[in-house]
């Protein structure tokens, strides 16, 4: 492959504005996603992770877009009749025999949402402004089932919210027109905006349930400083079915000692786990002495390591 491997460009969190220097597109529910396309087509997450192989439907992405090589930015989702369906690809993330995958891609099939291009015949792009790339972008992609451009307005970044709330929408993103892309690099040039407050935050352990409930809780951590600090526990937004599969996982996971400064008072019989696991948690609110008020997990993330998770800030945000 002719081609760098890059880490995509990330945002900052930001609230609601609008500004005539900005494009505003849909944030989208999936898995940040670069598209390697040259002889064929190679996928890798923000974090580097091969994805190409889970996803099957995308192999032949190359065949839709001119001027190879070329690089993309974009997401992976899998769309149902609400929208993104983010429990929908994780099920199909979690898949790892072909014997699986290859049916789950048919019942569940994943699309590419392309947002930039980087590279084009070959030749990186990256310093031209957004504005200019996302023309170059359109000029490239031969649009189909499994590969799409996102759309975006100019200017009316309140409206565009409000209206991507309404439909349900996870939020939106506000890019600055004349700015570089700046690989690995979190920048005000791009901002995220969402609906609900949500993080990555790390499990590192867990309460046992009572009776046939295995699970309680989660404990989690986020990084603060290059250490982990303790931001509460989860209880809800799981089945009994996961919390039974992640019960099973954690298990294997056991430690003795445990990975964060453990608080005094709420936890009760805690069990440790080494600190690999990542999932996704909403909530109302930070507390001041910094816990998660009101959480609710969403899932597992597979894309996404540890060291990636850190301690929120009051009224921020920080999925990326």
């Amino acid at each position: 492959m002719s081609l760098p491997l890059l880490r995509p460009m990330l945002a900052v969190a930001a609230a609601p504005f609008s500004h005539r220097d900005f494009l505003y597109e849909i944030k989208w529910d999936g898995y940040r996603c670069l598209a390697y396309l040259e002889h064929g087509t190679l996928l890798r997450s923000r974090n580097g992770k091969d994805l190409t192989a889970a996803f099957p439907e995308l192999s032949r992405l190359h065949a839709l877009v001119q001027g190879l090589p070329a690089l993309l930015d974009g997401e992976i989702v899998v769309l149902s009749d609400h929208g993104p369906d983010f429990a929908a690809l994780q099920e199909r993330g979690s898949l790892r025999r072909a014997g699986r995958v290859a049916p789950a891609a048919a019942k569940l099939p994943a699309v590419y949402v392309a947002f930039d291009i980087l590279y084009h015949r070959g030749n990186p792009v990256m310093g031209r402004p957004l504005k200019e790339r996302k023309q170059m972008l359109v000029e490239a992609v031969t649009p189909a089932r499994q590969l799409v451009v996102a759309d975006f307005v100019y200017g009316e970044g309140e409206s565009y919210y409000a209206a991507a709330v309404a439909s349900g929408l996870e939020g939106v993103m506000a890019k600055r027109l004349d700015g570089p892309y700046l690989p690995g690099r979190r920048s005000a040039l791009w901002r995220k905006i969402r609906a609900v407050r949500s993080i990555d935050a790390v499990i590192c352990g867990y309460e046992p349930g009572t009776g046939s409930r295995p699970l309680a809780s989660l404990i989690l951590g986020a990084y603060d400083g290059g250490r982990l600090a303790y931001i509460g526990r989860v209880g809800t937004g799981f089945t009994e079915a996961e919390a039974a599969a992640l019960h099973h996982v954690l298990e294997k996971l056991r430690v003795a000692a445990p990975p964060l400064a453990v608080p005094e008072g709420p936890l009760r019989r805690p069990q440790w786990v080494q600190p690999f696991l990542v999932c996704t948690v909403n909530y109302a609110a930070l507390t001041r002495d910094g816990r998660l008020r009101h959480p609710s997990f969403q899932g597992l993330r597979a894309d996404k390591s540890p060291e990636e998770c850190l301690l929120p800030e009051e009224n921020v945000n920080t999925r990326e």
